[in-house]
């Protein structure tokens, strides 16, 4: 049997025409480039959001990493708001199995990492720089943002429109069924959220080691 060969897909054409007289096999391998048309284009932060969730089963840490090493990224709380709102008025399927209080479990990392530095409460994050590199900001925590848990929580709609600069609900945020954890001090928090059939979670006090299986990301990229 003649020996199997790897064709590069832009080479296909040409390629193929010699071979095929030949009668020589050969393969075309898939192209590792993501489709774009499993990413959602929000205009509001002018980034591309991965329409299904990835990366399962790992932890924070994990998932950064990986995110990193193809340069993408996770959504911070700001770019999780906008994407909400987008979805909600543009594809609400993607926004009910977010949202929805139903089985079975939904959840996903969020870009929100909390660190203390003296008596001030910092959140760390990732931005797309100018020149497409992702890159950590740290900024201290707003002083308007809600720091008791809510459980029962904040209403949903008000948060989406009225939150912190950083993302967070505020200190007026009002009451409503969306549990709330607010961010910790202890070195080991982060956010993330989730939802099920007995409520749906913005959680900022989670250990970043943790994992499951129905806990992934959204990954974002800039627009090509």
């Amino acid at each position: 049997m003649a020996p199997m060969l790897n064709i590069l897909e832009k080479d296909y054409e040409r390629a193929s025409k010699i071979l095929d007289l030949a009668r020589v096999e050969y393969s075309i391998p898939k192209s590792e480039k993501q489709d774009s048309s499993n990413f959602i284009y929000v205009p509001s932060i002018n980034l591309d959001v991965a329409k299904e969730r990835t990366l399962l089963g790992k932890n924070w840490f994990d998932t950064q990493k990986a995110l990193h090493s193809n340069n993408q990224k996770m959504l911070t709380l700001p770019e999780f708001r906008e994407f909400l709102k987008y979805t909600r008025e543009n594809h609400q399927d993607i926004y009910n199995e977010i949202t929805e209080v139903r089985d079975p479990w939904r959840a996903e990392w969020l870009d929100a990492d909390f660190k203390t530095k003296g008596k001030d409460l910092i959140v760390n994050y990732h931005v797309f720089d100018e020149n497409g590199k992702i890159v950590r900001n740290s900024e201290v925590l707003d002083k308007n943002t809600l720091m008791k848990d809510k459980t029962p929580g904040i209403d949903l709609e008000y948060w989406l429109n009225n939150s912190t600069e950083q993302g967070f609900p505020t200190k007026k945020t009002k009451s409503g069924d969306l549990y709330y954890w607010y961010p910790r001090k202890d070195d080991n928090s982060v956010a993330r959220f989730f939802a099920y059939s007995g409520r749906a979670y913005l959680f900022c006090d989670r250990d970043p080691s943790g994992r499951g299986s129905d806990l992934g990301v959204r990954a974002v990229k800039q627009r090509e």
